[in-house]
């Protein structure tokens, strides 16, 4: 019994107590942040194996449920907790700075949404959040230009709240059943051609998906979104800097540890991943491609002002609390940094909302 007391002590002044734990965790988050070097020469807008045709759909879809377990699904030690649990967060904060969120009616559109990726945890815990507040749930719609349609379904099947558009759906010209009902224009006549809007505005929803976009088709689809939504949200899992490159060059070595766990019953999944290591190496490449495409706050300003022209009264561009704020004619953006894989994975997450729609 002694001996067991005298174990005990020597191992509890061995092991870190939790605030001293946290504390070399931060340390060494911001020691690895300081280095952490943008990428030279510019934004690459190199080819992504899930963006080709050729690419058969069996494996885009093995790719795509790949995507949404590592959005839906949480790495021991090093994250707190899954990246959609994060980004869910993020857009209840943003939905709660609208100010008619809870009087109007309001349906977040997910475009570019594979097999639904996080936003089906993204819709279940944000309206827990704004239930238990005793707020009014919000609507959420996945949408792509080639539709998951088995994927999705089974997704909207558990959830009310939950739904999709089974055309497709090109985020430059989006159908009117997902426009905003504040959208510019002869709404009559548009209903006489057999157009209608179930009458709710946009929030747009862009998970991992902005990056794909090369600069004429990113100006378009800014375009059309400042012209449909009220509110839109871009995040990415990745930046382009050194870090975000590091962690994808570990991304073929995680598939291979983490397959077995998470799709053990999907014998395609398995063959893919271990007869045929496919799976790994297109993750790979594309995760690290992800990284080269991704563009800055500053970037993003810089489309939106061609895409503006002379609309775009510049406001102020302030740090608070870590976060950008960036006026654009009558839109607000913010743009935020969070960790989300301890110590190299951020999100990087952008908003834009119709300065009248704030709750200021």
């Amino acid at each position: 019994m002694l001996s067991r007391t005298y174990n005990d002590l020597f191992f509890a002044v061995l092991r870190p107590s939790p605030p001293m734990l946290e504390t070399i965790k931060d340390t060494v988050t911001a020691l690895v942040d300081a280095v952490n070097v943008k990428v030279p020469g510019g934004r690459w807008q190199l080819f992504e194996f899930c963006d080709l045709r050729i690419v058969p759909d069996a494996v885009k879809h093995c790719a795509q449920n790949m995507l949404t377990a590592q959005w839906t699904k949480r790495l021991p030690i090093l994250q707190t907790r899954p990246p959609a649990a994060l980004a869910s967060e993020a857009i209840a904060n943003a939905l709660d700075s609208i100010k008619d969120a809870d009087q109007s009616d309001w349906t977040v559109i997910d475009f570019c949404s594979g097999a639904g990726g996080p936003v089906p945890l993204i819709e279940r815990l944000v309206n827990n959040q704004r239930q238990a507040r005793g707020k009014k749930p919000i609507t959420f719609r996945l949408s792509d230009i080639y539709p998951n349609l088995d994927a999705w379904m089974e997704h909207a099947a558990k959830s009310e709240h939950l739904s999709f558009v089974p055309q497709p759906v090109d985020a430059s010209n989006p159908p009117f059943s997902v426009i905003s009902v504040s959208t510019a224009g002869d709404k009559d006549a548009a209903f006489d051609e057999g157009y209608e809007s179930d009458g709710s505005k946009v929030f747009r929803l862009f998970c991992l998906a902005f990056h794909h976009f090369d600069d004429d088709m990113a100006q378009r689809v800014l375009k059309s979104t400042l012209q449909t939504s009220d509110a839109f949200a871009i995040i990415e899992l990745q930046d382009r800097r050194v870090r975000s490159l590091l962690i994808m060059i570990f991304e073929f070595w995680l598939l291979l540890f983490v397959t077995i766990f998470y799709f053990r019953h999907s014998s395609l999944h398995l063959l893919l991943t271990y007869a045929i290591p496919l799976l790994p190496v297109l993750h790979s490449w594309d995760g690290f491609v992800s990284c080269l495409r991704t563009r800055t706050f500053d970037e993003f300003l810089s489309l939106l002002e061609r895409v503006q022209g002379n609309n775009s009264k510049r406001g102020d561009h302030i740090s608070k609390g870590g976060d950008v704020i960036a006026a654009r004619g009558d839109w607000l953006f913010t743009h935020s940094r969070r960790l989300h894989t301890w110590p190299l994975g951020y999100m990087e997450v952008t908003f834009g909302r119709k300065i009248g729609t704030l709750d200021l």
